[in-house]
């Protein structure tokens, strides 16, 4: 008999005001359901047998999606549970069962192409060229990306992960194995049905990612694997990586551990901006190794080694970096957007009423959403709003062309602070507490209240910037050849 009721996911709702306890409990709720419900886990056997998967692995992918599901600004998980939404999962997951039976009768390619790293989530041409400086420090890189990109370096290769996965590779699956797995799902479907629960909205992406990385681990191999997004690793990816003979998995800290981006990453080393950032990953579920600040791989791409091109760029007396408010998982609680709609906007508005004379810029990155709420507040205000511009160095070049950079939560103040830039985070009250677990000494930069962010707006030239690298962001100069060095040492230790 379960302990814990398969339908008990769908009361669960988060209780208090303190956001690290909210997230905290939501993972320890995700592991205890996944781990405590008889019907779950006896599935979770049946297909580690099935896919000579450790049922481990399969939890722990699990805990992953399960943790998706869960909607913060609802507050509540949100699951299908309906039974034409059961029906379509269902019919999804033979469709990716069918289509590996194609796949059984072709014949099995001995010679593996062999790299010495490969690469994920690679979305853009900026992505291709951002990992050109990691490539560089070795003999071969494949890059696994999304889209139909262009690659011309000599040692590195692209794939498109959408096209591979219909390839037509063997991927040792034997035809009686796959009937095996066709009852599975029908089994599950039913259990679905039974219980009014959606067990294929968790087990169709057991299989997808189980055939994907197979197909990919069935033509290439790497010894090294490194993905620039910390909160999209897979457990399930990194050991198909390693049965296919790769030696260690990787992922960097593109983003501030935000509490809720910080949930359930597995990875043998996690790559950080700088000391000691990282490490409530594993206290939220997670299962990280080996933690090494390097500091920023985005920065190094387009500032350090990039041509500067400042002339593109007005002279600026404050620079408000921006974020995507909207962003659901931001809404831990109410405390977001209070903060960011009642008092930081209202704040930067005030200031370039009392400061007409200053040159104020709000600049979103490129992949901004918009966000029509902000822009009815800064409506009529002294505040020029720039999302794309022309920049070879991105915002990095608007930001060291800046006096004062001040942000709600961007990413880029830890990293501006770590390479001597007077940049401040505006948290007004001090209760953001989401953005900032495991950055030591931060709290001298951040901006508690109105009559402070005044101050330092007065007092700007005043003010002595320091070289702010230990638990910030180190030097991005050299961050992909930290990397590599890294990665090939440890492979040297074992």
């Amino acid at each position: 008999m379960a302990i814990m009721g398969l339908r008990s996911i769908l009361q669960y709702r988060s209780n208090g005001q303190n956001v690290y306890e909210i997230v905290k409990n939501l993972t320890i709720f995700v592991k205890k359901f996944v781990s405590e419900n008889f019907l779950f886990q006896k599935s979770l056997s049946d297909l580690s047998v099935i896919l000579d998967i450790p049922k481990t692995v399969l939890e722990n992918r699990s805990n992953q999606i399960l943790f998706g599901l869960y909607q913060f600004d609802k507050k509540k998980f949100i699951l299908k549970n309906n039974i034409l939404f059961i029906f379509y999962d269902l019919v999804i997951s033979l469709c990716l069962i069918l289509f590996m039976v194609l796949n059984i009768f072709i014949p099995n390619k001995k010679k593996i192409k062999k790299f010495d790293l490969i690469c994920e989530n690679i979305g853009s041409d900026v992505d291709v060229k951002r990992h050109k400086f990691l490539s560089e420090n070795f003999k071969s890189t494949l890059l696994l990306g999304y889209k139909n990109l262009e690659c011309k370096y000599d040692n590195t290769k692209l794939i498109n992960i959408k096209k591979e996965l219909f390839n037509l590779v063997s991927i040792n699956f034997s035809l009686k194995k796959t009937a095996r797995l066709i009852l599975f799902f029908i089994k599950i479907f039913y259990y679905s049905i039974l219980n009014r629960y959606n067990f294929l909205s968790v087990f169709k992406h057991l299989i997808y990612d189980f055939i994907k990385y197979k197909k990919i681990y069935s033509k290439y191999s790497a010894k090294y694997h490194f993905n620039c997004k910390f909160y999209d690793t897979n457990p399930l990816h990194n050991y198909i990586f390693k049965k296919s003979g790769g030696l260690k998995t990787s992922c960097y800290q593109k983003n501030i551990c935000s509490l809720t981006l910080s949930c359930f990453v597995y990875s043998d080393i996690f790559f950080s901006l700088g000391k000691d950032q990282g490490k409530i990953c594993n206290d939220l579920g997670g299962e990280i190794d080996l933690f090494k600040p390097v500091g920023s791989f985005f920065m190094e791409n387009a500032w350090f080694k990039q041509r500067k091109d400042l002339d593109r760029i007005p002279d600026i007396d404050i620079l408000i970096i921006g974020i995507n408010a909207p962003w659901p998982r931001g809404c831990i609680n109410d405390d977001f957007h209070n903060s960011y709609y009642k008092k930081f906007i209202p704040w930067i508005v005030k200031i370039s009423d009392e400061f007409p004379n200053k040159k104020i810029f709000y600049k979103h990155h490129s992949y901004f959403k918009g966000d029509a709420r902000e822009t009815k507040l800064l409506d009529n205000s002294n505040i020029k709003v720039i999302v794309n511009d022309k920049s070879l160095n991105s915002t990095y070049g608007w930001a060291f062309k800046s006096k004062i950079i001040i942000s709600f939560a961007s990413t880029m103040i830890v990293e501006l602070i770590g390479n001597g830039k007077q940049a401040y985070f505006i948290d007004p009250g001090g209760i953001n507490h989401q953005w900032f677990y495991g950055i030591n000494d931060i709290q001298k930069y951040k901006i508690n209240n109105y009559d402070s962010l005044k101050k330092i707006v007065t007092n700007s030239k005043n003010i002595k910037t320091e070289q702010n690298e230990n638990y910030f962001c180190i030097s991005g100069q050299n961050t992909s050849k930290i990397i590599s060095n890294f990665l090939k040492n440890e492979i040297d230790k074992n």
